[in-house]
This record gives C-alpha cells, sequence and structure tokens, in this order.
C-alpha cells in the first residue's frame, strides 16, 4: 500500500510539473512531497489500523466520519487548485488558514485517532515518535501556555502584512507556514479536546475551556480590525497578481470577516465539547446526575431520566 502512495504521489509530482496546464482541480498546483504525504500516509495508517482493531474496540462511525473528513480538508487546501486561489486573494489565504488551523485539526481531535494510528502505523514510526527527544518536544509544545502561545503567534503569522508578503513571494515560505499552521493546529486541537479526565489527560477540563478561550480571544478584534479599516493593509497582491474576482478593498474585508466571525463560532462550538466531555466524565464516576437521586413522594428516581441518559 505504501508503494502504491509513492507511485501515485510520483505521477501526481512528474504530471504537475510537466503538464500544469492540464492538471484536473483536484490535482496540485505546486506538488508537495512533505504535504501529500503528511496527509495521506496518516489515511493509510488510519484505516490499516481500524482493520486490525476488534471491531468491539473501533471507533464509533461518527469518529471515523470525523478523521476522514478532517484529513480530506486539510490536503483539500494544500494539495488541490485551492492553493493557487490563495496565494492571489486574500480572503481565499484565510479560508485556507480558517480550515488549516481550525476546521481539519479540530475534527481530526475530535475523532480521537491515537489506538488506530497506533495500530496502523509501521513499527519504526511509531519507535520514532516514542523516542525521547520526540517525546520532550512533544510534552514542551503540549505545556497549557507554550500550545496557546504558539497557536496564536501562528494565527497572527496569517495576517501581518510583512509576514503574508514573503509568503506570496516564496513558495518555501508558504509550504512551510502551512506545515507549521496544520501541525500546531493538530497538536493544539488535541490537546483541548481529549476526552479523558485528568491524569489520563495533561490538563483539567477547565484549563481546555479556558486555552480555547484565550486563543480565540484575540481572533476577533484583529478581523473585525481588518474587514473595518481604510488603510489598505496588504495593496502587495497587485504586484504578486492578485485575481480581479473582487476589488482589493472588498478582498481584505472578506478576508477579515473570514478571520473574525468564524473564530467566534468555533469558540462556542469547542468551548461545549470539554464541558461535555466533564460531564459525562461525572456521570461515570456516579458523582454527577446519573448517580443522583431525587425523591417524589414516595418514589425515588434517577436524575438521568430527565434526560435519557
Amino acid at each position: 500500500m505504501i508503494g502504491l502512495v509513492v507511485v501515485f504521489g510520483a505521477a501526481l509530482s512528474w504530471f504537475s510539473a510537466v503538464h500544469p496546464a492540464e492538471m484536473p482541480a483536484w490535482g496540485p498546483w505546486e506538488f508537495s512531497w512533505v504535504e501529500y504525504l503528511g496527509c495521506v500516509l496518516p489515511a493509510v495508517w488510519y484505516v490499516r489500523g481500524i482493520r486490525r482493531m476488534a471491531p468491539e474496540t473501533r471507533p464509533a462511525p461518527w469518529r471515523q466520519a470525523c478523521y476522514g473528513l478532517g484529513m480530506a480538508a486539510i490536503y483539500a487546501v494544500v494539495q488541490t487548485r485551492l492553493t493557487y486561489l490563495a496565494q492571489h486573494l486574500f480572503v481565499a489565504t484565510q479560508v485556507q488558514q480558517f480550515v488549516l488551523h481550525d476546521i481539519g485539526p479540530f475534527l481530526v481531535a475530535l475523532s480521537w485517532p491515537l489506538a488506530p494510528l497506533r495500530e496502523g502505523m509501521p513499527a519504526p514510526v511509531l519507535r520514532a515518535l516514542r523516542a525521547p527527544p520526540v517525546q520532550t518536544v512533544f510534552r514542551a509544545v503540549q505545556q497549557p501556555v507554550v500550545a496557546a502561545v504558539l497557536f496564536i503567534l501562528l494565527l497572527a503569522g496569517q495576517v501581518v502584512p510583512a509576514v503574508v508578503f514573503r509568503m506570496m513571494l516564496d513558495w518555501r515560505v508558504f509550504d512551510a507556514m502551512n506545515i507549521l499552521v496544520a501541525a500546531d493546529g493538530v497538536l493544539f486541537w488535541c490537546l483541548v479536546l481529549d476526552p479523558r479526565p485528568r491524569p489520563l489527560a495533561g490538563i483539567s477540563y477547565l484549563t481546555r475551556m479556558v486555552l480555547i478561550f484565550v486563543v480565540m480571544l484575540p481572533v476577533m478584534p484583529v478581523g473585525a480590525y481588518i474587514a473595518f479599516t481604510s488603510r489598505a493593509l496588504y495593496g502587495f497582491y497587485d504586484f504578486c497578481g492578485r485575481l480581479d474576482w473582487v476589488s482589493p478593498a472588498s478582498d481584505q474585508i472578506l478576508g477579515g470577516l473570514m478571520l473574525w466571525i468564524p473564530s467566534g463560532l468555533m469558540t462556542a462550538v469547542a468551548i461545549l465539547l470539554p464541558l461535555n466531555a466533564m460531564r459525562l466524565a461525572e456521570e461515570r464516576e456516579g458523582t454527577g446526575p446519573a448517580g443522583a437521586f431525587i425523591e417524589v413522594g414516595q418514589r425515588r428516581i434517577d436524575a438521568s431520566a430527565w434526560t435519557g441518559r
């Protein structure tokens, strides 16, 4: 299977380099082995892991669907013609970055894919990931303060004019930023959407909710400023080759709104998930509603009957 992945990637690489005008819309604008293998190999390992697991231990179908959708979304914005739009329209850049740091990683984390990936990964890859230096780096970036700072800095890097200008001029910087944003997004959302209680999870449910709020808080006012300021912040798109689908002013307004509004919605949805996980953990421990009874006349009724749980 790995051989087929490599052969197909080589075909895409050759075709996009030799016949770029004939490449279909789902094909890469500029092929990247790192982005291609970073999306396809985890998908292959996940499917292999699911097949190796006993039916009763497999993730629920909705979690499997979340993983597939998340990986497909990430692939779509880094290895299809959508990358061309992202290099020539500010609003398209913000759509791409929103998928890379929020939607795609959010769905991957929601699927909680660790068990299938462990089952499906080759032994050398597992040993490399479990090596002490790798684990040290992983623990460092999973510290709450470090995780929040990295998430905010990478988000800011997508709207600071000087950084965006550099990304538009150099495809290597553009690809590197995309890879960093996606990797950090997966790590951050896996940290805050971990369904397990502490100490199995590194941080408490309350800390997870605070982190979600903290990382999204500065994004909304920045997006509002970009949308409503009268200054032309991204005029350099004209030098890089701006698409004439929308005017420069409208492009900046739409890009600012894309940064502002979805982030607020993500905060509202994401905070509810650790809150729900905390409620379920309390019910399993018998300290929450499932373990509480109320007196109604001469009867004792399980409080969970009110919710059907």
